[in-house]
């Protein structure tokens, strides 16, 4: 993951530089453009449109320097999606006006919010395996003394960690439950 990240950064820096290079150039052919132009005319033409172009370059560079400025908020989990082996999305629940969601299995006498019988590996979830909570503006996951447990993946480290049963651990936007063996993408 952090790998990712600094190749990211490394093009991102290449391609500033290579922005910069190119109005270098652009300047400098419009600089030669000017003083070669007698028709007054014609240079203030070539001035109007290095304006107009200096105005628009700067504009972009701000406008792309205040959206990576923006902090986001990981905390704002919107859909739970249930994913195969191939990460293909298998069902998507949409939990944004949501406050509480029972994860398990569906049965003839009780509805979960987050049905795992979709899945392959449905035969290793409990009927009410885990719930997720929302509380102070954050999300929490709980095991609900299940069997085969929940795993969370946190993408602050990469690293998936057991919980422990009745105990909430905190989720965010881009962790990854495991329930038993099934894979939940938080986004």
């Amino acid at each position: 993951m952090y790998e990712n990240n600094s190749i990211k950064k490394k093009l991102y820096i290449s391609m500033q530089m290579i922005n910069v290079l190119i109005a270098v150039i652009m300047t400098l052919l419009c600089i030669i453009a000017y003083y070669t132009i007698e028709y007054t005319y014609a240079r203030a033409l070539i001035i109007g449109v290095v304006i107009v172009l200096g105005t628009i370059c700067l504009i972009n560079i701000y406008i792309k320097f205040q959206a990576e400025n923006k902090p986001r908020d990981f905390s704002r989990i919107k859909t739970v999606e249930l994913v195969n082996e191939d990460n293909d999305i298998v069902s998507l629940w949409n939990i944004e006006d949501k406050t509480s969601l029972l994860i398990g299995k569906n049965t003839k006498d009780e509805k979960v919010n987050i049905d795992l019988n979709p899945s392959i590996y449905s035969n290793l979830v409990d009927d009410k395996h885990a719930v997720l909570n929302y509380a102070a503006g954050k999300w929490f996951v709980e095991d609900l003394s299940s069997e085969y447990g929940v795993r969370i993946k946190k993408r602050d480290d990469d690293i998936i960690y057991r919980l422990v049963n009745d105990t909430p651990c905190e989720i965010k936007c881009g962790d990854i439950l495991y329930i038993a063996k099934i894979k939940l993408l938080l986004k």
